[in-house]
This record gives C-alpha cells, structure tokens and sequence, in this order.
C-alpha cells in the first residue's frame, strides 16, 4: 500500500492529466453522438479536440507546456461561452409559445392526435465540463515537474 501511495504522489500531476485527456475524449464522443457539430455548436466539439490535444501535448513534450496550459485556459474560456449559449437557448425556450395537448378525462393523450414533439431543452451547465477539464489538464501540467 505503501509504494502505490508513494508512486502516487509521484505520478500526480500526469494521473490528473491523463483524467483530463479521458475526459476531453468522452465529452467529444459525446457530442458527436448528440450531433452538437451544427452552427455555433461546433466551438464544443473543437474545443473538447483543442483539449485533449494540449494535455496530450503537454504530457509529452515538457518544453510546451506554456502553450498547452494556455490552451486549456482557452477552452476553459469556451465552456463559459457555452454556458451563456445553453443558458439563453434556455430561456429562450421556456418563454416559447404556449403548447396545446388534447387529452381525455383520465389524462391520456387524445387517440389520433398528432402532436408536434419538441426538443429537450439544452442542459444549462453541460459546457462547464469542458471548463473544468481545461482547468484540471491546466493545473495538472503547470504543477508537474520538468
């Protein structure tokens, strides 16, 4: 238990990293499996790939890790973009024109009626998961040892 700990606290910095690295990759498997890549939303997608690409960078090369901190600072910056995005989406939405659904007396959809089914509304703070992994991968490299 001793030498797992010890190792740990070696190897934290590049734990933390790899983390980062694993989760800029789901958030961007992710994306594309909800199609967010059209207008505005393909800023989430690029910096998700911006992302990965300065931790992975920063973990290897010791000498860009300048860079690839600011980088991960950069997409940090996305998130909050995204958060005003989603938010407004949001709000925009909820102040939507008013729906009508025919039901019968035991609250059942009306039989034959044809609604029009409406997207779910943007999860308000989905896109502050890329500023906390640009945050994680940044501290993570800044702190690592040469």
């Amino acid at each position: 238990m001793g030498n797992a700990r010890t190792w740990l606290r070696r190897h934290l910095p590049e734990v933390f990293g790899l983390f980062a690295l694993m989760g800029f990759f789901l958030t961007l498997a992710e994306l594309f499996l909800m199609g967010h890549v059209e207008g505005v939303q393909v800023v989430a997608p690029i910096a998700a790939t911006l992302g990965a690409l300065a931790v992975g960078l920063g973990l290897l090369l010791p000498q860009s890790r300048p860079l690839a901190v600011a980088l991960l600072l950069l997409v940090g910056g996305a998130g909050l973009v995204g958060l005003l995005e989603h938010l407004e989406a949001s709000l925009g939405e909820a102040q939507g024109t008013p729906r009508v659904v025919l039901v019968d007396e035991e609250g059942e959809a009306w039989p034959g009626w044809e609604g029009k089914e409406q997207e779910g509304t943007p999860p308000p703070l989905a896109p502050l998961s890329l500023s906390g992994l640009g945050l994680l991968g940044a501290l993570a490299l800044w702190v690592r040892e040469p």
